[in-house]
C-alpha cells in the first residue's frame, strides 16, 4: 500500500483508505475513492473509459454515463473544476488522466531504515535493546489511540452513511437506464430514498428530476410530474451550480415545456462543464432542431455521435436531423444503425416511425408502432403516431380509436391528440376550448411550432378560413414544414382546395429544399 502527494495539498493514503486535502479528510464514497486512486496510480498517463470502468466498477456492468457522472462527483468532492481544473482532465473520446503532479511518499515496498546504524557500537545496540519493551510499550499506545480516533472519524464521515447513499444512487440509476415504465417508477423511488439518506447532494435531485421528466415524456405521465421534474433539476442547481448534470436536467425540463431557448442555455452550461458529454450535445441538438437552427444542429448532433458513438440517444438525434433537414437517404442510413445497435430504444424507434411517416411509407410505419404500443402500452407519442399513420391509410375510424388513447395519457402530445380527436369527430365546442389552451401555453412561452399548426387545424373547423391559412403560414415560418402533416389533415376543410393553401405547400416545398444543405444533392 503507497501514500501518494497529488499536487501541492492532497494525499492519498491507499494504506489506510483516506483522501487528505489541506489537512482536512474528504470521506470519499466507495466508488468515488476507486476512481481516484486508479487515476492517480497511472498519472500522468490517461486512463481509457473502459479501463475505468472495470477498475471502479468490478464485475458490474455501466455505461458510460455513469462513469461520466461518477468523475461529476468526484471533481464536486474536490472542488476541483473543469474550466480550472486542478486535479483531473477528459482527454476527448480516449477517457480521463490526472493533471497534478504525483509522487510517492511512502511504499510498503520500500525501506525506510537508514543503512548507516551496521556502524552503530555495540553498546549503542545494547542500550536501545534494553529501552525496547518500553518504546514498545509506548509505540502501541500511540497507534491504538490513532486507531480508535480514525475509526470514530470515518464512523461520523463516512461508513455505513454514505456508502448507503451511494448505493441506493447507484440502483436508482440502473433501473432508469432500463428504459421501461416499472422501472422508471423504481428509480424515482430510490431517488427519493437516497434524498431522504443525503438531502444536500445535487447528484441525487438531478436523478430525480431525470425520471420524473422521463415519466412524462415517455410513459403517459401528466404536467404534474414535468413541474415536479424542473423543481427537482433547479433544486440541483441550486445545491451545485458546477454539477453538468444539474444543468442537463434542468435543460431537459425546459425542452419538454417547449421553452427551447431557456433549454438551449441551461444545456450550454452543461456542456462548458463537461465537453466530452454527448449526450448533452444531442439534447442541445434536439433544441436547436425546434427552432429551426439546422446548421448549428447538425454540428451537435454529429459531435455528440463522434463523442459517444455507442449511445443510442446520440444516433437518433443524427438521424433526426436528417429527417428534419430532409436529407432522407441520410436519415434512413443513420436509423438502420442506430436500430442494429440497440433495437428496442424507445426514442429511435419513435424518431424512425415518424421518419417513414415524413418519407411517405406509412404502411412500414404501422406495424412498427404496432410493436412499440405492445410493449410500452402508455407511450402515447407512440399512440399519436399510430393514429397519424391511420389517418393516412385513410382508416379513419382506428385512427380516432388512437387519438383517443393518446387523449387519456398525458404527455408532450396531449394537447396535439386531443385536437385530432376533436377535429375529426367534429366538436367544434371542444375545439374552441383546445384553442384557448394552446393559446394560453404560447402567451406562458411555449415555442413550440406545433401549437400555431394546431391554432390553424381550430380555426379551419370553425371555417375561419383567411384565419386559417395566416396561422398555418405563421407555423411554417416558425420552421413547422412536416409536409405530411399539411397534406394529411384531420377534417376536410375548403382551404385545403384554395389557391392560397396550395401557395402553402409550394412555400413548404421550397422552405424544405432550403434546409438541404448546398453541397449535398437532394436525393432522387
Amino acid at each position: 500500500m503507497d501514500v501518494f502527494k497529488v499536487g501541492n495539498d492532497l494525499t492519498l493514503d491507499t494504506l489506510n483508505r483516506k483522501v487528505v486535502k489541506n489537512g482536512d479528510n474528504i470521506p470519499l464514497p466507495e466508488l468515488s475513492y476507486r476512481l481516484l486512486k486508479v487515476l492517480v496510480e497511472n498519472a500522468p498517463n490517461i486512463v481509457t473509459h473502459n479501463q475505468l470502468i472495470e477498475a471502479v466498477w468490478k464485475e458490474r456492468v455501466v455505461s458510460d454515463e455513469n462513469l461520466k457522472k461518477r468523475v461529476s462527483r468526484l471533481r464536486e468532492s474536490l472542488s476541483d473544476t473543469y474550466s480550472e481544473p486542478k486535479y483531473i482532465v477528459a482527454e476527448r473520446g480516449m477517457g480521463y488522466r490526472c493533471i497534478a503532479p504525483v509522487a510517492k511518499v511512502m511504499s510498503s515496498e520500500g525501506n525506510n531504515n537508514n543503512d548507516g546504524a551496521d556502524s552503530q557500537s555495540t553498546s549503542s545496540n545494547k542500550r536501545s535493546i534494553s529501552r525496547l519493551p518500553v518504546v514498545s510499550f509506548l509505540a502501541l499506545g500511540l497507534l491504538a489511540i490513532g486507531t480508535i480516533l480514525f475509526l470514530i472519524f470515518n464512523l461520523q464521515n463516512e461508513s455505513p452513511f454514505n456508502q448507503r447513499n451511494e448505493d441506493l444512487s447507484y440502483k436508482a440509476a440502473q433501473y432508469y437506464f432500463k428504459y421501461t415504465e416499472k422501472d422508471n417508477d423504481t428509480a424515482i423511488s430510490l431517488y427519493q430514498d437516497a434524498i431522504d439518506s443525503a438531502p444536500e447532494k445535487a447528484s441525487n435531485y438531478s436523478g430525480l428530476a431525470d425520471a420524473y421528466l422521463q415519466g412524462y415524456w415517455h410513459y403517459g405521465k401528466n404536467e404534474a410530474w414535468l413541474e415536479l421534474g424542473k423543481k427537482y433539476a433547479k433544486k440541483a442547481v441550486r445545491l451545485d451550480d458546477s454539477l453538468a448534470w444539474s444543468h442537463k436536467s434542468l435543460g431537459l425540463a425546459y425542452y419538454l415545456s417547449g421553452q427551447f431557448e431557456n433549454s438551449i442555455a441551461s444545456f450550454n452550461l452543461a456542456r462548458q462543464i463537461e465537453p466530452n458529454w454527448g449526450e448533452v450535445s444531442a439534447y442541445t441538438s434536439l433544441a436547436h432542431i425546434q427552432l429551426g437552427h439546422l446548421i448549428e444542429a447538425h454540428k451537435l448532433a454529429t459531435s455528440a455521435v463522434e463523442l459517444d458513438p455507442g449511445n443510442p440517444l446520440t444516433n437518433a438525434t443524427l438521424g433526426e436531423l436528417y429527417r428534419q433537414s430532409y436529407r432522407f437517404s441520410a436519415a434512413d442510413e443513420q436509423f438502420k444503425e442506430t436500430l442494429s445497435k440497440e433495437p428496442d430504444f424507445l426514442i429511435s424507434r419513435l424518431f424512425f416511425s415518424e421518419y417513414l411517416l415524413a418519407s411517405g411509407r406509412h404502411i412500414e410505419a404501422i406495424p412498427l408502432l404496432r410493436e412499440v404500443i405492445q410493449k410500452e402500452q402508455c407511450s402515447q407519442q407512440a399512440h399519436w403516431l399510430m393514429g397519424m399513420a391511420l389517418l393516412i391509410d385513410t382508416q379513419t375510424e382506428k385512427a380516432i380509436n388512437e387519438f383517443a388513447e393518446a387523449s387519456q395519457l398525458e404527455g408532450p402530445y396531449s394537447l396535439s391528440a386531443k385536437v385530432y380527436l376533436a377535429a375529426l369527430k367534429m366538436d367544434s365546442s371542444k375545439l374552441t376550448d383546445l384553442g384557448a389552451q394552446v393559446a394560453e401555453l404560447k402567451f406562458h412561452g411555449n415555442q413550440w411550432a406545433e401549437l400555431t399548426f394546431l391554432e390553424g387545424i381550430v380555426l379551419m373547423a370553425n371555417n375561419q378560413t383567411e384565419q386559417a391559412v395566416e396561422k398555418l403560414e405563421l407555423a411554417v415560418e416558425e420552421g413547422f414544414t412536416n409536409t405530411y402533416r399539411y397534406t394529411h389533415l384531420p377534417l376536410n376543410s375548403s382551404v385545403t382546395a384554395s389557391k392560397r393553401f396550395n401557395r402553402l405547400l409550394n412555400l413548404i416545398e421550397s422552405k424544405n429544399r432550403g434546409k438541404m444543405p448546398k453541397r449535398i444533392p437532394p436525393a432522387t
